[in-house]
């Protein structure tokens, strides 16, 4: 074999002959490959206790996405909405002429806005959508109000 790199020469760290003999790591290639074994049981029996404490660990909870909080004013929301939407003067939608299916917060909804029955407007989906696609138009005609 034509090869440029010289294998180093040496005595074995773990060898007690005294002898000159081919080197790899300070180590005679039978004393170099136990070394190895030895090395690699080790971090393996490392690797399976790391393994077993990160199994052991609790995973995090996870963020809800809804306050509990807002669960409740959901529900109540819900409630609402269906006896707003049912009364005769919100049948149908002002803007399209259409039977009105959605609720529209005039002042949003954030807080207790969401309950405020004084800034819901009755609206179909095209209305809604023409109502958040023309903010300007929609002031205008007092279809939506000044955020708080």
């Amino acid at each position: 074999m034509n090869t440029t790199i010289k294998q180093k020469l040496g005595i074995c760290t773990d060898c007690n002959d005294g002898k000159q003999k081919p080197l790899t790591a300070k180590r005679y290639l039978f004393h170099y490959q136990k070394f190895r074994a030895e090395q690699n049981a080790w971090k393996k029996e490392k690797r399976a206790e790391m393994n077993g404490f990160l199994n052991e660990k609790k995973k995090p909870k996870p963020i809800p996405k809804m306050s509990k909080k807002r669960q409740q004013e959901i529900r109540e929301y819900t409630i609402k909405r269906l006896q707003f939407l049912a009364q005769p003067e919100n049948l149908k939608c002002p803007i399209t002429g259409e039977r009105a299916t959605e609720i529209h917060h005039m002042r949003g909804r954030i807080g207790s806005l969401l309950l405020d029955t004084r800034y819901w407007l009755a609206v179909s989906r095209n209305g809604h959508r023409r109502i958040e696609e023309n903010p300007e138009w929609a002031k205008e005609n007092n279809y939506s109000l000044n955020r708080i």
